[in-house]
């Protein structure tokens, strides 16, 4: 698909964010060749991957999660060819950069500005200007997306409003270099959560050696332009001497736009949502939303997709920002309204009465999402109620809610992600699927209908026979359709009685 990819500014990282790549995004890594370029794309491969809670640096742990190396084999997910890795921005993106750079289909202009847009029944006119030369020229395009970030011009000019709550703390972030490893007291870890008299926020590796980020909050009435940087590195890094090399200011919100876009243009990341950033959920949500969108324009463009698949965009992705903003919210709420006792850090016995008293509230509310794998939150998400899956009479018509990791159970119901087996080749059944639909025939199962209706729209359709018992129990049809992001379509015993139909509604056809 032909692509034009504009950014403003020069393609390196100046300020790294994000760390976690969690499992599901590392599954579509995977289906785009690149997991292991980014798994073992700068951050030490034997660095611990493993959260704690600290009072300080030099103080008492409360609660430790621990967590293997990125290249330990032993942190793959048992739902899952991948797992998650700490990855930050600063060796992620790159990674992004040279695969984009590598696709011939791509051009990519850095140093521009998109300054507005004007959409049409036949496409999207696109102001830009060039930052380096000045010069302004106007581009025809079939279709805009906004991945812009959180003061997203492209949601300003659609005029589309952002729901939710809007910053609860005032928060500064700092890359510095220091040798924390070298004079901690406590366990080695990729997250160090500060919970203490003098500071409360977050600190995190960001190459697994001396520099890291640290992020503190503050009260939301706190004077953050009157701030002294070194004076709160001091108070995070106690003792230790450090360089500052970056510093920001930022707001946590909690919020998700009340539009994905129009027809023709779109909002996707930070665009569309802004998460507190605990738990994953912002690049990761945000690569998803790129997944979702991407599948559907290409299909789109191609030919083959219906006038119904780009409205389903929203349908789909815009209950999963909510899902995982609500998520985000309840650990803010867990992270920012711990009450710390002054004594908390004394070695008397009122001093360790109140941490082991707040150890149990913190290994209570955040075990689930700091345990090994959280299956549910990254791979349970489901499209039951979008318009582009079909249901048959006994699949789900909602998603269905599961509280941990042990209840979680992979299915293969219409608008859930396709179980992951290992095949006898050893690959997983997740690398069968990317290139068009695919589906899957158990027993000698009949597929001549939808092989029909495929050549008919023009659909690319692979049909895949297995006669093996048990990818067929953990497929539990004999026949299941999986869409190009590998979520099923549809699934049944049978063809229905109108293949067309059924692969009509998937392609997006008459909406």
């Amino acid at each position: 698909m032909p692509t034009l990819l504009v950014d403003q500014g020069t393609g390196t990282v100046d300020f790294t964010t994000a760390n976690l790549v969690n499992t599901r995004t590392m599954e579509h890594l995977r289906r785009w060749g690149i997991a292991d370029a980014v798994r073992y794309s700068g951050f030490p491969a034997d660095h611990p991957r493993s959260y704690r809670y600290v009072t300080s640096f030099a103080g008492h742990e409360l609660v430790g999660f621990e967590h293997p190396a990125n290249g330990d084999p032993a942190g793959r997910s048992r739902f899952s060819p991948e797992s998650r890795i700490w990855c930050p921005k600063t060796y992620f993106d790159p990674v992004l950069l040279d695969t984009v750079r590598g696709l011939s289909a791509v051009t990519i202009r850095l140093r521009t500005r998109v300054d507005g847009f004007t959409e049409s029944a036949d496409g999207v006119l696109v102001q830009l200007t060039d930052l380096e030369s000045g010069t302004t020229e106007q581009v025809q395009v079939s279709y805009l997306a906004g991945c812009d970030g959180g003061r997203s011009g492209v949601r300003k000019q659609l005029g589309i409003g952002l729901s939710g709550r809007f910053a609860e703390t005032a928060n500064v972030a700092i890359t510095v270099r220091a040798p924390l490893n070298s004079h901690r007291t406590v366990g080695p870890a990729a997250y160090y959560n500060l919970v203490g008299p003098r500071a409360r926020g977050v600190v995190t590796s960001v190459d697994g050696r001396d520099e890291w980020r640290v992020n503190l909050w503050h009260d939301k009435n706190y004077d953050l332009s009157a701030m002294d940087t070194e004076e709160v590195c001091r108070r995070a890094l106690p003792g230790m001497p450090f360089e500052i090399l970056n510093a920001r200011t930022w707001s946590g919100h909690c919020v998700v736009a009340d539009s994905y876009g129009t027809e023709r243009v779109f909002l996707a990341g930070d665009a569309a949502h802004l998460p507190w950033p605990a738990g994953g959920f912002g690049m990761n949500t945000g690569l998803g939303d790129a997944v979702d969108l991407g599948w559907k324009l290409a299909a789109v463009v191609d030919g083959w997709g219906g006038p119904g698949l780009l409205r389903s965009y929203e349908a789909e992705r815009r209950p999963v920002g909510l899902r995982n903003i609500g998520y985000a919210e309840a650990l803010h709420r867990d992270d920012t309204r711990l009450e710390i006792p002054s004594s908390l850090e004394d070695d008397t016995v009122e001093g360790a009465s109140h941490r082991t008293e707040l150890a149990a509230r913190i290994k209570a509310s955040r075990e689930k999402e700091f345990a090994l794998e959280s299956p549910a939150l990254e791979l349970g998400y489901s499209y039951a109620g979008s318009p582009i899956v079909v249901l048959g009479d006994s699949d789900p018509a909602e998603p269905v809610s599961f509280d941990d990791a042990a209840s979680w159970v992979q299915s293969s119901a219409p608008g859930n992600r396709a179980p992951h087996c290992v095949l006898p080749d050893g690959r997983s059944t997740l690398d069968l699927f990317g290139d068009g639909f695919t589906l899957l025939a158990f027993d000698g199962a009949w597929s001549g209908g939808f092989r029909v209706a495929a050549e008919k729209f023009g659909i690319p359709l692979r049909v895949i026979r297995w006669d093996d018992p048990e990818l067929a129990r953990q497929y539990e049809r004999r026949l299941v359709l999986v869409r190009p992001d590998g979520h099923v379509a549809w699934r049944g015993d049978s063809e229905p009685p109108d293949p067309a139909a059924a692969l009509d509604t998937v392609r997006g056809g008459g909406q």
